[in-house]
């Protein structure tokens, strides 16, 4: 099942596998800082990373490669009803990537990291009422919600594919169609070198 889900990421180019992994070790890590006072500059410095990567990935949504474009995904949600009654059925189209449900919660998931930096900032630098920072804590209890239903549709798609691989054509082409070349690691390099700059500004090393 590790195979199917490497196969399927590799549609993703450099800047949007790397940037969904920077995503991921930032939200872990700013779950585990949220609490403490001692770490409370980690955990502000990671929202503000989760923000500035969300409108990157915005922005290379418009400008970026074939499958990381809105434009080639934005159908997909068209096909919500029909993708939930395939698995169901135990049909599955041949999409390349993830699934119409991951995509979804992957399009949620970008809302919620923004609504919970910005007002994180709000809290932060206590700018606004209270209510700022309750709906701080609520969006991110609502993205850790999504982000379990991100985990378990990628999961589920992989474990269906893999099952059903010796017997469906499409797990065949889309095998074939899979390009082994993550293109545009300079950008990803610049995203890198960005964000090293300011978690360096951020905790004074320069």
């Amino acid at each position: 099942m590790i195979n199917t889900i490497g196969k399927r990421m590799l549609v993703w180019d450099s800047p949007v596998f790397v940037s969904h992994w920077l995503l991921a070790i930032c939200f872990v890590g700013a779950m585990l800082t949220q609490e403490s006072e001692q770490f409370r500059l980690v955990h502000v410095t990671l929202g503000y990373t989760i923000m500035g990567i969300v409108i990157f990935r915005v922005i290379w949504g418009f400008i970026g490669s074939k499958y990381a474009r809105f434009s080639t995904i934005k159908p997909r949600f068209l096909k919500v009803r029909e993708n939930i009654k395939a698995l169901l059925s135990g049909k599955k189209e041949a999409l390349i990537g993830l699934n119409t449900i991951g995509f979804a919660a992957a399009y949620l998931l970008m809302f919620l990291a923004i609504l919970v930096s910005a007002t994180g900032y709000l809290a932060f630098n206590e700018i606004g009422p209270e209510l700022i920072g309750e709906s701080h804590e609520l969006a991110a209890d609502l993205l850790i919600g999504v982000v379990v239903v991100h985990i378990g549709s990628i999961l589920l798609n992989a474990l269906f594919q893999y099952t059903q691989k010796n017997h469906s054509q499409s797990s065949r082409n889309i095998a074939t169609i899979v390009s082994k070349v993550r293109p545009y690691k300079w950008v990803t390099a610049i995203v890198i070198g960005m964000i090293v700059y300011f978690w360096g500004v951020q905790f004074k090393i320069w």
